[in-house]
């Protein structure tokens, strides 16, 4: 899908410049005009993977052509690009070409289950596989110029696999509230992980891995804001969620036990990846998270070898930092644009990134 490719910085500014604070009612009145007028000027695109799944994907070339490069997102799971415009949006301003991917089996992506509303997939190495074809379909926009990662959640653990398996054109990456290690409660961790294995074990038996929800999952519901656990910032809660009835057909349902079973697999694998990834990493931690877990977020930064990795914690956010309220995303998107600047003029570690083959997990990890 074509945008309207004239836009000027003036205008970029303009746009966000007319933001309310998100405790203003009038913010709702901003969304649907400013950052909608700057959405139209966002190209969609399509990208079929070697296994025949459609995956989307969207960018904003900056007008000016800045040398600051690019900054490529990598939503977590359920959310879609759509969620991203007003993080975008910031980004152009400060002068940074952007995009983001809409990972299969959500967003405007092929879905891969039967049932179009389970958060599924079969193998997490094919998040990460697409996401290395996402890389190389941006190889001739992005060319020799700067490029940084701001991933969230799952998308974070797609792309530290991702950087660690993979050349790479990334000269840091931000990740907030990474999926490292999940919150179990109100079961341990180790019980957690057991109910997981039985789970698995006894779908291959009954249903012979077709998809099915883990149990208490369930389809797309829409949340009160006083019962989310995702931000603290009502404007923006409503905002997302008048998208997903707008377009529903992005809502997406709870995880399958596959999911959760391929997910568990994907973050043990995490702090040998933390060991492979050289650049510098700043890891956004959001203090009140029920999602995500903090340790395992404290032993990647750790593990890092690149000194001027580090974690912030965001104090008082919920899991979705980058949405929170402004008083709490602020400050951390701040910091998240003070570390691509630092970085900007760091050496590439690779400046021709392909994607090699690389055996499916199954085939890399023993049962």
């Amino acid at each position: 899908m074509s945008a309207d490719k004239h836009v000027t910085q003036a205008q970029l500014r303009g746009w966000l410049e007319q933001r309310p604070q998100d405790s203003n009612a009038q913010w709702a009145h901003w969304s649907a005009t400013a950052l909608s007028q700057f959405w139209q000027h966002v190209e969609q695109h399509d990208l079929v993977t070697a296994d025949e799944v459609n995956v989307r994907y969207a960018t904003f070339v900056h007008p000016d052509h800045s040398d600051k490069g690019w900054v490529v997102i990598s939503p977590g799971r359920i959310e879609s690009y759509l969620k991203y415009q007003e993080i975008m949006l910031e980004l152009a301003v400060d002068g940074y070409s952007v995009a983001a991917i809409d990972h299969r089996g959500q967003g405007f992506s092929d879905r891969i289950s039967h049932h179009p509303q389970h958060g599924h997939i079969t193998h997490f190495d094919e998040f990460v596989r697409d996401f290395a074809d996402f890389m190389l379909a941006l190889k001739p926009l992005i060319g020799k110029d700067p490029c940084q990662l701001l991933a969230h959640s799952m998308g974070a653990a797609i792309g530290c696999l991702y950087m660690a398996h993979y050349p790479h054109p990334f000269r840091s990456a931000v990740l907030s509230a990474p999926m490292m290690g999940v919150q179990t409660k109100p079961w341990p961790q180790a019980i957690a992980r057991t109910m997981i294995g039985v789970g698995h074990w006894f779908n291959r038996q009954v249903l012979g891995d077709k998809p099915r929800y883990f149990m208490g999952m369930q389809d797309y519901a829409d949340v009160s804001f006083s019962d989310n656990e995702l931000t603290h910032s009502a404007q923006r809660y409503a905002w997302f969620r008048a998208m997903y009835e707008q377009h529903p057909e992005i809502q997406l349902g709870g995880p399958t036990v596959q999911w959760l079973k391929q997910s568990l697999q994907a973050m043990a694998e995490l702090p040998e990846a933390a060991q492979k990834i050289l650049i510098p990493v700043l890891v956004l931690q959001a203090t009140e998270d029920p999602i995500v877990s903090a340790e395992p977020q404290r032993a990647f930064i750790e593990l890092s070898p690149h000194p001027a990795s580090t974690l912030q914690q965001v104090r008082g956010s919920y899991h979705e930092v980058l949405m929170e309220t402004d008083a709490i995303r602020g400050p951390a998107m701040a910091s998240a644009l003070a570390f691509f600047a630092a970085q900007a003029q760091a050496k590439p570690l690779d400046k021709g990134f392909s994607a090699p083959p690389r055996g499916k997990r199954s085939k890399r990890l023993a049962p």
